[in-house]
């Protein structure tokens, strides 16, 4: 049996599930279907066992999301996926002798998606190994905790990771800011910084206290605790945690930049030299650290790191770490990605 659906797929997904007579192993990245959801508790009540693999993030795991919880008490088996890439399956297993499998996560969403549903030996034992290694990884829900959940990070699915110069300059005419971080100042590796995608900040730790309460970004939550710092910190060292965590947003330029490279080329206008090593695409709001140093970081997709080729900026540097960049950001993109 082979069978593909590209139609009102939820109706035959909840079809194929409620004809589970032992097990269902399902591994889904996103899930907010109630009526598939339904089907499921529907399956524990009559005893099948289910194990659910899940994304466990800010976009499954939410106060108006469903009630996982409701599942784990129906002696579902939830299995969170924590680790820093996205689990991005969407399939389950039928008693051994099933597969449905596609593009489509169990959600509401109304892109063109497909399902496939076949009994092949061979497929199915393939996407059995593929479920218990992940099954491995993960780590087993008994008490859903919305504090818990790792922040939802918009790359995976609505940022690109290559892009044309053409987008990118569209990117900063309608309105994206281009930010000017100082990497030199970074007390962490720089291959680092590449490798992981992240850059690091809040060296002081203000906001460790904030991840201790919350474990979650909230920009509400931030403000409060940002009055909150105001009395007994310096102004500019405030002033730059506000430009990480709140005005830098999500699909914002980043320009990494060192006073201490050597230039391959670029004018020589500089009287304090800033060498550009680096541009990359903000891909998250703020998550917290796990390294020392630092309290909180942002998630990066570097497009092009220029580390054995600096280009020299025509601007002066400015001795913040973190500031938008007053240059003509389309001349750079220009000049290094034409």
């Amino acid at each position: 049996m082979n069978t593909a659906h590209f139609q009102n797929l939820p109706e035959p997904l909840c079809h194929y599930l409620s004809e589970a007579q032992q097990s269902i192993c399902a591994a889904v990245c996103w899930f907010s279907h109630k009526d598939i959801f339904e089907t499921l508790l529907e399956r524990l009540r009559s005893g099948v066992r289910v194990d659910l693999l899940l994304e466990y993030d800010s976009q499954n795991i939410r106060d108006d999301g469903l009630e996982f919880q409701q599942f784990v008490r129906a002696s579902g088996q939830l299995w969170a996926c924590r680790e820093a890439g996205l689990m991005h399956h969407k399939f389950a297993l039928i008693d051994d002798r099933l597969l449905l499998t596609g593009s489509f996560n169990w959600t509401y969403n109304s892109n063109a998606e497909n399902l496939l549903f076949t009994d092949d030996t061979k497929t199915l034992v393939a996407f059995q190994e593929e479920f218990d290694r992940q099954k491995a990884a993960a780590q087993r829900i008994f008490q859903v905790r919305r504090a818990d959940a790792k922040v939802f990070a918009a790359f995976p699915l609505f940022e690109k990771t290559l892009f044309p110069l053409a987008d990118l300059r569209k990117k900063v005419s309608r309105g994206a800011n281009v930010w000017l971080v100082r990497l030199d100042t970074l007390k962490i590796e720089r291959d680092l910084v590449f490798s992981e995608h992240q850059i690091p900040f809040d060296a002081a730790n203000l906001l460790a206290p904030f991840w201790t309460a919350y474990r979650m970004w909230d920009e509400e939550l931030f403000d409060e605790e940002m009055e909150r710092l105001k009395p007994n910190f310096p102004e500019r060292l405030l002033h730059e945690l506000h430009c990480w965590a709140r005005r830098m947003k999500i699909g914002d330029l980043i320009f990494g930049v060192s006073r201490n490279a050597v230039p391959a080329k670029g004018p020589n206008r500089n009287s304090v030299p800033a060498y550009l090593l680096a541009v990359g695409i903000i891909q998250s709001d703020p998550q917290p650290f796990l390294g020392e140093k630092f309290s909180t970081f942002r998630s990066v997709q570097w497009l092009k790191i220029l580390e054995e080729m600096p280009y020299l900026l025509p601007e002066k540097a400015s001795g913040q770490i973190v500031t938008k960049y007053r240059g003509s950001a389309l001349r750079v993109l220009q000049e290094v990605f034409g």
